[in-house]
């Protein structure tokens, strides 16, 4: 390739691993007699994945007399192109951490492929909830002014006022998560926000990995009410403590700020390679954690076929379920979900379809020899929720996050057992992250021995009153308490609430059973005597 040709304008490179890039420059085409070309036209260049680092990095060396804008752009195409092969791998979640927000002072929720939430009314579940939410509308480029203005007028989901997210006012709280399969192994995301002017703001912000001790970027600088700027340092993987700075706004989050490998100094590439693919796999997994409460009432009408991404309520199944049996073997899987819930035989399902384009699912219901379709007005709550979750975690995207709040609303007891079952089947098929609150104890007497461990409760503490989250596997008392009966049984008798308040330690245990045993021994020998 000719220096002519690397400085040619194009709107998009793609090589032959399939990476697409977007579009590199700023500026239209030319042809060669000096006209714009159309903005629509892209040339294709195809390059051997094996030489194009070096096709790249090539390519920027000899920019460097070029204008600007030219040195920008491949820049752009440097980070770009390793940015999408990074990215191809799914970074999931497998924690969320909590600081000062709401009820929590200091807290952390694990998630494996399929973790219960359980705990008593007001223990702080919901705020947890509510904290990944947070995270979640971050991800989507959403502004903290935005944010505030929608809880201070109860829009949100989010209950309370801006001040209510802090749990002490006069410290910013934190929310963050750990990944897995992050680019490089930067997988340890934290964001502060907290109150200036009554304005939410970004006060810190970092991605740090273990063994490493200079962040990927970390906010270097203290919001004041006289700008929204804020000062960010950046790794530019090289030796020094004084590391290069870049102007942000605190108004929203910095990783959705970071995408683009121009913000950073051009002599920087590993900072244009690395940086906008840890952010941008940051962003993509927050935005993509899927929220299901299905409200059966929304779910029994039409639904315009192309709105085909699952609503928290669930008011657009129809479109959904529609879009999933266009393909048989999703098909095949939703009905495998489905048919062994309900009470009666679900055999197929069918579709209403207007000239409008709208849909209205309808199922094949058998009983005994006789069948009959059913619209979905006419289908069961317990019906709807459950074609809801099989449509959710169906379309998830693979690697997501889905919550689905009190999972076992309109499903009979006796069919708990069978819907764990079918929940944990479909995550570890698709690689989910699973997270469901329950109030059930038949649900949870259901849990299979191998998830009982991953059950996260929630409670709150005694003496300081904050909310705490303990994973049940992580109990110094666990095969304790596994051994005392079915986790539901053990909720109801509150065995479980005294296994999470317990503050005795191994040593006042043993000192314990120790004066039994001597207290036995005596009454024995007394006995005898």
């Amino acid at each position: 390739m000719t220096e002519r040709r690397t400085t040619a304008r194009t709107s998009s490179v793609v090589c032959t691993l399939g990476y697409s890039l977007k579009q590199v420059l700023r500026e239209p085409a030319h042809s060669r007699g000096g006209e714009p070309l159309p903005s629509s036209l892209s040339a294709r260049v195809s390059i051997h994945g094996i030489s194009a680092k070096y096709w790249a990095s090539k390519a920027l060396k000899q920019s460097r007399s070029s204008a600007p804008e030219t040195l920008c752009a491949w820049a752009t195409l440097y980070g770009e192109l390793f940015n999408d092969a990074y990215t191809s791998i799914r970074s999931m979640l497998i924690s969320i951490e909590l600081k000062n927000f709401k009820s929590y002072e200091r807290a952390s929720l694990p998630l494996s492929a399929m973790t219960f939430l359980i705990g008593a009314n007001a223990s702080g579940k919901s705020n947890v909830l509510e904290a990944i939410r947070l995270l979640n509308w971050l991800a989507k480029g959403s502004r903290l002014d935005d944010i505030t203005r929608s809880i201070q007028s109860g829009d949100a989901v989010v209950r309370g006022q801006a001040n209510d997210l802090l749990r002490d006012p006069l410290v910013s709280f934190s929310l963050g998560g750990r990944f897995e399969s992050m680019p490089q192994g930067w997988g340890k995301f934290e964001i502060s926000i907290g109150l200036v002017a009554d304005q939410l703001v970004v006060t810190a912000e970092s991605v740090a990995k273990p063994g490493e001790a200079v962040p990927l970027y970390q906010v270097d600088g203290l919001p004041n009410t006289h700008t929204d700027e804020i000062s960010v340092a950046y790794n530019n993987f090289k030796r020094g403590r004084n590391k290069p700075h870049i102007p942000c706004s605190n108004r929203q989050a910095i990783f959705y700020q970071l995408e683009t490998p121009g913000r950073f100094e051009s002599g920087h590439q590993d900072s244009q390679r690395v940086i906008p693919a840890v952010t941008k796999a940051i962003r993509e997994t927050l935005r993509n954690v899927v929220f299901l409460d299905p409200r059966p009432a929304l779910m029994r009408d039409y639904a315009y076929v192309k709105d085909d991404l699952i609503k928290e309520d669930g008011s657009n199944l129809s479109a959904v379920l529609y879009q999933i049996s266009q393909t048989s073997a999703q098909k095949t899987k939703l009905l495998a979900f489905i048919k062994s819930l309900p009470e009666q035989d679900i055999t197929d399902i069918d579709f209403i379809k207007t000239d409008r384009n709208d849909v209205m699912v309808r199922l094949v219901e058998s009983f005994g020899q006789k069948s009959r379709t059913v619209d979905a007005p006419l289908l069961s709550d317990g019906t709807l929720r459950v074609l809801a979750i099989g449509a959710a975690l169906l379309t998830a995207p693979v690697g997501a996050l889905v919550i689905i709040e009190e999972i076992d609303n309109g499903v009979h007891p006796s069919r708990a057992e069978t819907l764990v079952r079918q929940l944990q089947a479909i995550a570890s098929e698709r690689g989910l992250r699973v997270l469901l609150t329950s109030h059930n104890p038949a649900l949870l007497d259901a849990l299979p021995d191998s998830a009982l461990a991953d059950v996260v409760a929630c409670y709150r503490d005694p003496e300081e009153g904050d909310s705490r989250l303990v994973r049940l596997g992580d109990l110094d008392r666990y095969p304790e308490l596994a051994a005392q009966g079915p986790l539901g049984q053990l909720m109801t008798r509150r065995v479980l609430d005294r296994f999470l308040k317990d503050s005795t330690t191994p040593e006042d245990r043993k000192s314990e059973a120790l004066d039994w045993l001597n207290e036995l021994r005596q009454s024995t020998q007394g006995g005898g005597e």
